[in-house]
């Protein structure tokens, strides 16, 4: 009965949908996306071809092990199918934005990109397309996918990481909670070619320890950025003075010919590609339908970027990301005494959105690549002697009133979310907790309105798991908050149907602004703007601004929720990967 109601639930939600795949097949005999292929060894020709769909068949293990099966009931964060407050129009929209991510963002890399589409009618084939249920984007259109979309934007470790983690949660879910097989597998093949880009980042640097910024394939349609070899002739390393971000030929040794990547990866973008490597490796460390070869290679990617960080540099301190140059990356300072390039080597002044990220990323490392070096280096070095986690507990100050950098915010909610994930010292545990609930999500001593009145989905989820307990070595033990449980699921619902376009969202008009009150853009909801602007100059409320009224962003979850004003021209489409990582994250966590 289990089976045959939740294969009822899909079909009523028009999940169900047939899927016309084609192969791409190494020596090992694991899958790959095709697009991710090393350049010479596709065996179905130039990656120009109709890319609508993304997915590839799983001929090498059979889906009866893992899919379709009675299972008992998996109590999950976001209530699973078998839970009481399973919601089914959340995950319905959810997987709507699987399909638009896979099938149209993630086409040409195989992981997160957005999309821009300059021609009305081609927008308006897209509109048509997302509105059905299939995934063969040339089959239901006539249309190559390739002659649709005008450009591809490069994809970047922060956004593709997250993305990752997505796919490794959802086809995590949807493995073990009696999914139809079919559902499964595309959700594997999804996955896969994730990680086949995951490891494309690093390989591409031919630097064991680097990884890059981001990348793009050159013969794709896309914006070919101009390239800077990384020497001279003299061996000097080039630019001269180090930057946010140089484009690269393939370093890998001729592997990746047709690709280009930047470097300087910062912490952001760091962060983000390890955040996928900890949900890939909770999903797959034992799985019989994922081939070997992709636990071995993230295992030793992992391994090699935890050794990195564990060298001192130049500066005299570690926890530095080394670029493919020789250099340090310009925003690449993770060390608790590192205020960006600047150290302050004073043991009273620590920085504790580095000591929470670094424990967070080294946690995940050492949890992924099982290295007994680089565990040791967790546990004797940054807990043990340099006790980063009461650093992070006493000194985590991220709140800069309103002119907040809030990609800071999500960094520091992502390396809690790491921290409270994959370390296992129960003190450590305890403080970084702490850290989370009292510095991050509800700080009782500030005065501005705090994350926990936010409504940032992300980050409701985040403080809610850590609170009650839940590792990736056990579930809660303890209650979840169903404040913010209720808000992360709030938020999730009030994002729009895909495709979701870059429109201009204007809350205020000039003269509202001046009268210091506004209207938003339903005709009811009244926002008082804040005197002091934002730290893009941009005019903002003085309370958060409900979110189905926000400006559109790529990733709302390091965007501003004061702001009253923004979007684009209408022609990207962006790829919802910030709902896509929080509803599959919340799906996975063990109640």
């Amino acid at each position: 009965m289990v089976r045959l109601g939740r294969v009822i639930a899909w079909v009523a939600l028009g999940l169900l949908a047939g899927c016309d795949e084609q192969t791409g097949v190494v020596d090992d005999g694991s899958v790959v996306h095709d697009a991710l292929l090393p350049d010479g060894e596709r065996p179905d020709g130039p990656a120009t071809a109709d890319l609508g769909d993304a997915m590839f068949p799983d001929a090498a293990l059979s889906d009866a092990l893992l899919s379709d099966a009675p299972a008992g009931c998996i109590e999950t964060l976001i209530p699973s199918q078998c839970q009481a407050g399973y919601d089914a129009p959340l995950e319905a929209l959810a997987t709507a934005y699987d399909r638009s991510f896979h099938v149209v963002s993630a086409a040409a890399w195989g992981v997160w990109a957005d999309v821009s589409v300059s021609d009305p009618q081609n927008r308006a084939i897209i509109d048509g397309f997302l509105q059905g249920n299939g995934w063969d984007f040339q089959a239901a259109t006539g249309k190559a996918l390739t002659s649709v979309v005008t450009q591809w934007h490069k994809t970047a470790g922060l956004y593709g990481g997250v993305g990752i983690a997505a796919d490794a949660f959802r086809y995590g879910v949807l493995r073990d909670q009696g999914y139809p097989a079919a559902e499964v597998s595309r959700a594997r093949q999804h996955l896969l070619a994730g990680l086949d880009a995951l490891h494309l980042a690093q390989a591409i640097t031919g630097t064991s320890g680097a990884i890059a910024r981001g990348f793009i394939r050159t013969d794709m349609p896309t914006y070919v950025y101009p390239t800077t070899p990384l020497f001279d002739t003299s061996g000097g390393p080039l630019p001269a003075e180090k930057n946010n971000g140089t484009w690269r030929e393939d370093n890998s040794g001729g592997l990746y010919p047709k690709h280009i990547w930047e470097d300087s990866c910062s912490r952001d973008q760091l962060i983000g590609w390890v955040a996928a490597m900890g949900a890939a490796w909770e999903v797959i460390a034992t799985d019989p339908n994922v081939a070997a070869s992709y636990r071995q290679t993230l295992q030793q990617d992992a391994k090699e970027l935890g050794l990195g960080l564990k060298v001192v540099r130049k500066s005299g301190y570690d926890l530095e990301l080394i670029d493919a140059d020789g250099r340090t990356t310009y925003h690449g300072y993770l060390h608790e005494s590192a205020f960006d390039r600047i150290y302050i080597p004073n043991p009273w002044v620590k920085n504790g959105v580095n000591a929470i990220m670094a424990l967070g990323i080294v946690a995940t490392l050492a949890y992924v690549s099982q290295d007994q070096v680089v565990q040791d280096y967790l546990d004797q070095q940054l807990i043990a002697k340099r006790k980063l986690h009461e650093v992070a507990r006493d000194q985590l100050i991220v709140d800069l009133g309103p002119k907040n950098n809030y990609s800071g915010h999500n960094m520091a909610f992502m390396g809690a979310w790491l921290a409270a994930r994959y370390l296992q010292g129960a003190q450590a545990l305890v403080d970084v907790r702490k850290a989370l609930s009292t510095k991050l999500y509800d700080n009782p001593a500030l005065a501005t309105p705090q994350p926990s009145g936010w409504k940032q989905s992300l980050f409701d989820l985040i403080y809610a798991a850590g609170a009650a307990g839940a590792t990736a070595h056990g579930p809660t033990t303890g209650a979840v908050d169903a404040t913010a449980l209720q808000n992360a699921t709030d938020t999730l619902h009030q994002f729009p149907q895909p495709p979701f376009w870059d429109e201009q969202v204007v809350n205020c008009d000039a003269q509202e602004l001046s009268q210091a009150l506004c209207t938003a853009v339903d005709g009811k909801t009244v926002l008082v703007v804040n005197p002091i602007t934002d730290r893009g100059d941009e005019p903002q409320s003085l309370t958060p601004v409900p979110f189905k009224l926000r400006p559109p962003s790529n990733y709302d979850w390091r965007s501003n929720p004061f702001r009253l004003n923004g979007g684009g021209s209408g022609q990207s489409m962006l790829s919802g990967v910030d709902l896509r990582f929080a509803y599959w994250l919340g799906r996975w966590v063990r109640r």
